[in-house]
């Protein structure tokens, strides 16, 4: 039986706490393995940023909205450039990363998105640095930004079943006041049921759940790293934040 994330409907905030944690596995073993010989790119912070990764990306969700889709599609084009050694997701670049991945997600997949200077507000970086890492992250991308929707909804399935397994493994550490994850907009199938729903495909009997993702390994230094190295972290509440978008500066 394998888990399939409705993509449309599943809540926003929850999948974004569930690739937030997934990006905490993977920095925690990347930052222990960077050395100082690693490359500078103008995805490397000068200074540390004191705001957490689900803190960030709620932020850019909150003055920028974005889809679920967005969310899964970042995850996708950093497995893409994960094949470039000087591209590491670390605590020094993830913040570029992501406000730059989002935008160029939502620029592909939606009509409507915001300027650019209204995302550098948001992000905490100048405009003119954001548009470089704009053009950046298009040529580590080889401009290739179609993403199919087989492979969209394999990466979306694999990030819910194993946050799902994750907190029924910890399920005894969840206190009450948890928000755990919702699994209203969560269907089971089989692989016979898979194939119906797409159209058949050769692939479909295919377990996702062995699908690796790599997302910026560097190829001669990292160990494989796959969707099961998430965090078992639950979902936390949700606060509240301010109405208006107050100034950030990520350095």
């Amino acid at each position: 039986m394998n888990y399939h994330l409705n993509i449309a409907q599943y809540p926003t905030l929850i999948l974004a706490k569930i690739v937030a944690d997934l990006l905490n596995s993977v920095i925690e073993a990347n930052d222990k393995l960077i050395n100082n010989t690693t490359i500078l790119t103008r995805f490397h912070s000068r200074a540390a940023t004191n705001m957490d990764i689900y803190s960030y990306i709620l932020r850019i969700l909150k003055y920028t909205p974005f889809t679920n889709e967005v969310l899964i599609y970042l995850l996708i084009y950093f497995d893409r450039i994960s094949n470039d050694k000087n591209y590491i997701l670390s605590s020094s670049t993830v913040h570029r990363l992501l406000i730059t991945s989002i935008i160029i997600a939502t620029k592909f997949t939606s009509d409507i998105f915001y300027p650019n200077i209204r995302y550098a507000k948001v992000g905490g970086i100048r405009l003119d640095e954001l548009n470089q890492l704009e053009l950046d992250f298009l040529f580590l991308c080889d401009f290739n930004l179609y993403i199919k929707l087989e492979e969209v909804q394999a990466y979306g399935n694999q990030l819910l079943a194993h946050a799902i397994k994750k907190q029924q493994r910890n399920r005894s550490m969840i206190s009450p006041s948890t928000t755990t994850i919702d699994a209203s907009h969560t269907t089971l199938s089989s692989s016979s049921s898979r194939k119906r729903m797409r159209g058949g495909n050769k692939n479909d009997d295919h377990d996702h759940d062995s699908m690796p993702i790599k997302i910026m390994k560097k190829r001669s230094e990292l160990a494989l790293i796959s969707i099961s190295s998430m965090t078992a972290s639950t979902i936390e509440n949700i606060k509240t934040t301010e109405s208006t978008a107050s100034v950030l500066y990520i350095v």
